[in-house]
Parts: C-alpha cells; structure tokens; sequence
C-alpha cells in the first residue's frame, strides 16, 4: 500500500536545494538601491499627501468666515455671486498663484532637497 519508492527524502531535497546557488547573481549595492528607490518614492507620496493636508486645510479656514457670514450676519448670495463673477479673472490668478506657491513649498522644493542629499552620508 505504501511505496517508498515514489517519495523523495525531504531532508534530502531541502539539503540540495539550499547547496545549489539561486542561477543569477545581484549587484553588491542592490538593497541599497531598493531602499533608495522606495524611500524617495514615499517622500514624494508624503509631501503630496501633506500639500493636499494644508489646502484642505485653508479651504476649511477660509468656509468658517464665510458660514459666519451667511449664518449670522444675514450676508445674501446673490451679492457674493456677483462680487465673484465681476472679478473672476482676478480671483482665479490670485487662487492659483497661492496653489502653487503651496505646491511648490510643500512638494516640489522639498523632493529636490532630498534627491540631492540622497548620496551624501
């Protein structure tokens, strides 16, 4: 009923196996550039993930005044409607002009900081 004959000794196959090398060979450096390669990809991901934490942020900042506005002071949309419309060229360069002075301070200057101090140690 039980054949010996089919079955391998696993203490043999597992001996064998750990003898044999893997058949390639890895750079000497190589956790060294996979360790680089994913810390500068999870700097990028937490500058961006703090960026989007302060523009959230300063929307949250700047919705407060203006609830008080509407909730206490009796302010009427249609004024603020037509205040945003008549001046919508400007508000929109002065918006963008603040994202991206963010963006830039939170990301971009802060990813090129750390690639050029990622050789020096």
């Amino acid at each position: 009923m039980y054949n010996e004959d089919k079955y391998f000794d696993t203490d043999k196959l597992l001996n064998e196996a750990l003898k044999t090398g893997p058949g390639f060979v890895l750079p000497e450096n190589f956790a060294d550039l996979v360790a680089s390669k994913m810390e500068r990809k999870f700097a990028l991901e937490q500058y961006f993930r703090e960026f989007l934490i302060y523009l959230f942020a300063i929307i949250g900042l700047l919705a407060v005044p203006v609830t008080i506005q509407f909730v206490f002071f009796g302010a009427v949309w249609q004024d603020w409607v037509h205040l945003i419309t008549n001046n919508i060229t400007l508000m929109g360069g002065i918006i963008f002009l603040l994202i991206f002075v963010l963006f830039a301070d939170r990301v971009l200057l802060r990813y090129f900081m750390h690639r050029s101090t990622e050789g020096q140690v």
